[in-house]
């Protein structure tokens, strides 16, 4: 389930053939936008009496969930041998040990407005991916590829050779900085010992010479 007027929005757009039930709480014309754009995609939505919408939903105002739910087939998360689809991208998040879901789901939404084209997480120690998350991200969990990883380093030096410079950040940086360096056709670097806790790391093209 996915559920938030925003989280919605993004799976309307991204997947909605994977949408097997929309239903809506309260007065039709507060969900004008949405009904239309499920029409779009011949998705009639159910407008239901507000508790009936908790009723089904078992969602609690303290949910935030807007009156807006939809029920859909499970949201795709890639894997390792799926890193390889990154050949055009520009830029990955690599989150290591991001076990909090409010800052996954922040950090989603964040990638999805900046553009980036993927989001790497540790299989093991990092937050699901859950309806939480998603509404949280706002739409960024289903407008940013998401690859759940059983070894971060692996799947950066794989991106390495994908042809990506990669960046690092640690919550308890000195401000200086670590320098990834490098050249574009080996893709080696240098950078300084982080600490292990709330790592991330970044990936991107180098901008070519003007």
């Amino acid at each position: 389930m996915v559920y938030g007027k925003h989280a919605v929005r993004a799976v309307l757009l991204a997947r909605p053939a994977a949408v097997r039930r929309m239903i809506l709480g309260g007065k039709e014309r507060y969900h004008a936008d949405l009904i239309k754009l499920a029409r779009r995609s011949r998705l009639e939505p159910e407008l239901l009496p507000w508790k009936d919408f908790l009723r089904l939903t078992e969602l609690t105002d303290e949910d935030k969930h807007q009156g807006v739910a939809v029920f859909t087939e499970p949201r795709p998360i890639l894997d390792e041998g799926h890193l390889d689809t990154l050949g055009d991208a520009r830029i990955v998040l690599a989150l290591d040990q991001i076990n909090d879901p409010q800052n996954l789901g922040s950090i989603l939404r964040t990638a999805a407005f900046f553009g980036a084209d993927g989001v790497l997480i540790l299989k093991n120690r990092s937050a699901e991916v859950t309806p939480r998350v998603a509404r949280i991200a706002v739409g960024g969990a289903d407008l940013v590829r998401i690859f759940r990883v059983t070894n971060l380093a692996r799947s950066l030096k794989s991106l390495k050779g994908l042809g990506f410079w990669v960046y690092g950040l640690a919550e308890r940086g000195d401000g200086r900085s670590g320098g990834a360096r490098g050249d574009a056709s080996s893709g080696r670097h240098a950078r300084r010992r982080q600490p292990r806790r709330q790592r991330a790391a970044a990936a991107g093209r180098r901008r070519p010479p003007a």
